[in-house]
């Protein structure tokens, strides 16, 4: 059953509400810039919550993690505005520390409620060999603030509120293929704001790595027929981001998600 169809889902460059929801101050820019950029041109609103401070995010003792906190802070902000985000709400959970993905989905349901988006945007939280827990916390909490945000349960939280969609960034498993193209500059100049991470000797490389990871996602895209765009007739060579994106429906005994 394609049940996108079936539900008549929008396709996710037809939201006007977003909120994304990244473990760290870069995670949005660097799985979703691209899109981010069309959602901002299409007058989207858009909204940014951080899971954690972000104060382990350099191999260095040259400044403090409070410092730190600080600094990638008012990067996360300049990186948000260059793609439109128009709240910033911080969590401000220590990075890699012990919280747990209930005290999170708990967070997570009462913003749910709160902004009311039609597409919720985050890490995948089952991506294979992912090493960091902060992502792995994020990913699975944000899928269950999901389900549960509609669920009756937790008044206190707030009025219960159905979320169309999710769809996670840096998957294993895309079904969903956003041509950037003509905003990638636009991703890379967010992306740049995050100095703290980036202005430093690993650019080049990373650069090139997204560059090319971009490349290999439009050309598997069109081979899927599963690229969408704004620009309207799609060349041969081009830019995208790869996205799972999930109903509400297939976030509970839905065996065949990870093939949808």
């Amino acid at each position: 059953m394609d049940i996108k169809r079936f539900l008549n889902l929008p396709s996710i460059l037809e939201a006007k509400n977003v909120l994304c929801v990244q473990p760290h101050p870069d995670d949005n820019e660097i799985g979703a810039g691209g899109f981010l950029s069309i959602l901002k041109e299409k007058g989207a609103r858009i909204t940014f919550v951080t899971v954690t401070d972000g104060r382990k995010g350099l191999p260095t003792r040259k400044i403090t993690h409070e410092e730190l906190v600080k600094i990638r802070d008012e990067e996360k902000k300049k990186a948000g505005e260059i793609l439109g985000v128009k709240e910033f709400i911080d969590l401000a959970f220590e990075d890699g520390g012990d919280y747990t993905i209930e005290e999170l989905t708990e967070k997570l349901i009462k913003i749910f409620r709160n902004v009311k988006p039609e597409l919720v945007l985050t890490v995948d939280g089952w991506l294979p060999y992912e090493a960091h827990p902060d992502h792995v916390k994020t990913g699975k909490a944000v899928a269950s603030a999901v389900l549960f945000a509609r669920n009756l349960s937790l008044p206190e939280l707030g009025d219960p509120f159905s979320i169309n969609q999710i769809a996670f960034y840096a998957s294993a498993f895309p079904n969903t293929y956003i041509d950037i193209t003509n905003y990638w500059e636009n991703k890379i100049k967010a992306i740049k704001e995050h100095k703290s991470q980036f202005d430093n000797s690993n650019w080049p490389f990373m650069e090139k790595f997204f560059y090319d990871q971009s490349k290999e996602w439009y050309r598997e895209g069109k081979e899927k027929n599963a690229i969408e765009s704004v620009a309207g007739k799609l060349p041969d060579e081009g830019l995208a981001e790869a996205f799972k994106v999930l109903s509400i429906w297939e976030l509970h005994m839905f065996p065949k998600a990870i093939f949808n």
